[in-house]
């Protein structure tokens, strides 16, 4: 600092370098001037300045999904405010921890319609867990570190601080210390609890009589960072296991007992498996609408555990008989520490499941030039060093083949929009991704479609030389909405025809190699550069215009209508 005097943004900067903070996504305007103004003194942390405010938050979000840290973000008040809120609602429905920072317009003028004045606090009330405006400069630390809190712990999900901006250069001291924020009105911190006995032996009970048990395993597992856990606990029980799309990679694809996705694009096997079992153990899924087929055909006919961290979502959407307020990890932990626990014998019931799967098997690959070649060809370059990699998915048919397609052993290397389904998700998402695992090539999925939505972040990859593969699936359609009318509406392809830039003449003007493949016989050679080296890369793969994602199931349909 030179010869000026210490404020509440070094504050807010020194207090997020305390819990470890060292990237911030964002793009300056007016109202946060005093923000960067100091920012330049803290090099610790580095500012990523993104093209659009939405990249930056999501690009927090990749830096959250691809490490269980907090991803931070900053935006001016206005429209820079308003264009993060898509990246702050897709980050509250998939529980991501990211502190989302705005300006706003001085304290003195809120309310009475100032340039760029919106009540942010207002807009995001109902897509964050908590929301703060800084009305007491003196409580800055104790709010950031709080808010730092609340995005982290019990459900993690978005936070946001509203930033008046004669408060950010109102002078603090400079000698501080960090509180110990306890979160005592917390109700999600009652799920770290011991759980009764009696519920514990009446759920093993219920579960050794079953003839046709299944567990079901969602995004709270990774959340608890329950993996070892959840392996121990299926490889002891020897039970049949599905998991949700943000459950992909909790359990290696290689897990004998792991049956695979279930859903509207879940394999037929899985889907059959979960409309038939007798007795079903969720943990870490929210009964989501995409993966139950229709409510009352789900529930019929089994017993159901439903344990979640969010008291809220028990017997939300599905009436279950052991609604169970736990962390993930604490109820597998104490699962597997009740005695009385044994190996199923279920025989016939694996029998059935493999019946199933050989009735109707997914296939990997087409005659004809499709996504899921492209993605048979990139998984044999991933395959040969797992753990070098980290696949980011956009939202479209695109994303379900990869769910399908992709053969993913960490819960840390697959990152997508869940319930939200965000188109341009994934390459800002890849970016922050790239930043927080500087060691890793980061593979980005995404359809001409959703590419062009925050295409302008392709400007960051040559100017941080990000290794960053962008895999772009080019058939000249909205892909998932154009199967929607061939499948439910005559064929009648209503607004879904889509044109898109030369994207190697694209790549070349963003300064990075562009590559496109338009054949199987292209893939091999084409792939060989590609990820031979480091550094950034656009290829094209220009598939089958008119291709469908299956196995499927028609919205209002049971699990047992899966089409395939």
């Amino acid at each position: 600092m030179k010869n000026r005097e210490y404020t509440v943004s070094d504050a807010i900067l020194d207090t997020l370098k305390a819990h470890g903070v060292n990237t911030i996504f964002g793009y300056p305007g007016g109202t946060v001037i005093p923000f960067y103004d100091v920012l330049k003194d803290h090099s610790e942390i580095q500012h990523v300045l993104v093209r659009n405010e939405q990249g930056a938050a999501f690009a927090a979000s990749g830096f959250a999904r691809s490490t269980k840290k907090i991803g931070v973000c900053i935006g001016t008040s206005g429209p820079g405010a308003t264009n993060l809120v898509t990246g702050i609602a897709d980050a509250y429905l998939d529980s991501v921890p990211i502190l989302c920072f705005t300006g706003q317009v001085p304290l003195g003028v809120i309310g009475k319609d100032a340039f760029q004045e919106v009540d942010m606090t207002g807009i995001t009330l109902n897509i964050t867990k908590h929301n703060y405006i800084v009305y007491d400069p003196s409580k800055i630390v104790k709010i950031v570190t709080e808010a730092i809190k609340v995005a982290t712990s019990g459900r993690p999900g978005p936070v946001h601080i509203d930033l008046p901006k004669d408060m950010q250069s109102v002078i603090h001291p400079k000698k501080f210390s960090i509180p110990d924020i306890k979160l005592h009105y917390d109700p999600q911190m009652k799920a770290y609890k011991p759980l009764k006995k009696s519920l514990i032996e009446n759920i093993v009970t219920d579960l050794k009589k079953a003839k046709k048990p299944l567990l079901l395993i969602g995004h709270g597992v990774k959340l608890s960072s329950a993996e070892t856990e959840i392996n121990k606990l299926i490889n002891f029980l020897k039970i049949p296991t599905v998991h949700t799309l943000l459950g992909k990679g909790i359990l290696p694809e290689t897990q004998k007992y792991n049956l695979g996705m279930l859903g509207m694009h879940g394999f037929y096997h899985c889907n059959m498996a979960t409309f038939n079992a007798d007795f079903i153990i969720n943990i870490g899924s929210r009964f989501d609408d995409r993966i139950v087929g229709t409510y009352d055909s789900f529930q019929k006919g089994k017993k159901i555990v439903h344990v979640d961290i969010d008291d809220s979502e028990l017997n939300k959407l599905i009436d279950t008989d052991y609604p169970v307020h736990s962390d993930a990890k604490q109820f597998i932990n104490e699962l597997l520490q009740y005695q009385k626990i044994s190996k199923l014998n279920i025989k016939n019931w694996w029998e059935q499941i493999y019946n199933w799967q050989k009735e109707k098997p997914y296939e990997k690959e087409t005659k004809f030039f499709s996504v899921r070649n492209g993605l048979n060809g990139i998984m044999k370059e991933v395959n040969k060093n797992q753990e070098q990699f980290i696949i980011v998915t956009d939202v479209g048919q695109h994303q379900m083949w990869a769910a399908l397609s992709c053969t993913i052993n960490n819960s840390l290397q697959w990152l997508s929009s869940g319930g939200a389904g965000t188109m341009g998700f994934s390459l800002p998402n890849s970016i922050g991704a790239a930043f927080a695992n500087k060691n890793k090539t980061i593979i980005c999925i995404v359809g001409d479609g959703s590419l062009q939505m925050n295409i302008q972040e392709l400007q960051l990859l040559k100017h941080h030389n990000l290794n960053i593969k962008v895999c772009v699936f080019n058939n000249n359609y909205l892909g998932m909405v154009r199967q929607w009318q061939d499948l439910f509406y005559e064929k009648n392809y209503s607004g879904v025809e889509i044109s898109s830039p030369d994207y190697i003449k694209l790549a070349e003007a963003y300064g990075i190699k562009g590559y496109r493949i338009t054949a199987d016989q292209d893939i091999p050679k084409n792939h060989n550069q590609i990820f031979s080296s480091k550094g950034p890369c656009l290829i094209e793969y220009c598939v089958e215009k008119e291709d469908n994602v299956l196995p499927m199931v028609q919205a209002g349909k049971t699990l047992n209508d899966t089409m395939t």
